[in-house]
């Protein structure tokens, strides 16, 4: 494994208790969240990795967990999600990303009609058609994710809860350093 379990948790605990640290310096708080993201990301892959067994980057955490007497070291799972979610939602949460992506896959899907079926498409009628069509469905199931991705953002980005994701990552990275 390339970064140990207890590390990653213990810098993501700390980037989600950037509310604590926006107190003391916004640019403190700001670049905590910037970090956070990044770190979130790997929390998420690693995470993931682990929940699917492929132990590419987990496998130390399988042989802590095995080398453990703790009774709570078990829970970090749901923690960890929940810590990868909230650093990657907290910044790009208010950026509508539905729409560019949606108008991108239109695009897209037009472009490939055209060029895999040109006899069926001449028309440039049918096109714009075609792109509307393809736009708009793509848009409704992004429109319908992101809102999800907000509301779940937005009660994991209240203070209180994101501060205490935080402190319970921060306690899992210490077991995982106690091991």
């Amino acid at each position: 494994m390339l970064v140990s379990a207890g590390i990653i948790l213990v810098v993501g605990g700390l980037c989600a208790c950037a509310p604590l640290f926006k107190r003391v310096s916004q640019s403190l708080g700001r670049a905590l969240s910037v970090l956070g993201f990044l770190v979130g990301i790997v929390v998420l892959i690693v995470a993931v990795d682990y929940a699917l067994g492929f132990n590419f980057l987990s496998g130390a955490i399988s042989d802590a967990l095995a080398a453990t007497s703790s009774p709570y070291l078990k829970y970090f799972l749901p923690a960890m999600i929940l810590l990868g979610i909230l650093l990657i939602s907290r910044p790009i949460r208010n950026v509508r990303w539905a729409s560019i992506l949606s108008l991108a896959l239109g695009l897209l899907v037009s472009y490939f009609l055209r060029t895999l079926l040109p006899s069926l498409f001449t028309s440039s009628t049918v096109l714009v058609i075609v792109f509307l069509i393809a736009t708009l469905a793509i848009y409704v199931l992004l429109r319908f994710v992101e809102d999800l991705f907000d509301f779940i953002g937005s009660v994991l980005a209240f203070p209180p809860i994101a501060i205490a994701v935080g402190l319970v990552n921060i306690y899992f990275g210490i077991l995982f350093f106690s091991v």
